[in-house]
C-alpha cells in the first residue's frame, strides 16, 4: 500500500491511501503510482500515453478496448526485455 496526498479546493491536504498493484480502470495494467486525476488511474492513461512514452492516437482515445490492448502488448514487451 502507498500513500498519495492531494490537496482539495478548500486548501486543505488529502491524503489517500491505495494499492499500486490495482487496475487501472482505463488499461487493466497495475496503476503503480498516483496520478492527477487519483489513484484508480494510472498516470500514463492520465496523460494519453503509453509506458513506453508512445501518445496514444485519436481512435485509442475513443476506444478504451483498443488502447488498453496496445498498453497490455507494451507491458509485456517492456517486462520481457527488463528478464
Amino acid at each position: 500500500m502507498k500513500t498519495a496526498t492531494y490537496t482539495g479546493m478548500d486548501g486543505k491536504k488529502i491524503k489517500v491511501e491505495y494499492d499500486e498493484e490495482a487496475p487501472c480502470i482505463w488499461c487493466g495494467l497495475p496503476v503503480e503510482s498516483a496520478s492527477m486525476g487519483g489513484t484508480n488511474l494510472c498516470p500514463w492513461c492520465d496523460c494519453g500515453v503509453y509506458r513506453d512514452g508512445t501518445k496514444w492516437t485519436y481512435e485509442e482515445s475513443m476506444n478504451q478496448i483498443l488502447a488498453a490492448k496496445r498498453a497490455k502488448e507494451i507491458y509485456e514487451k517492456m517486462e520481457e526485455v527488463k528478464k
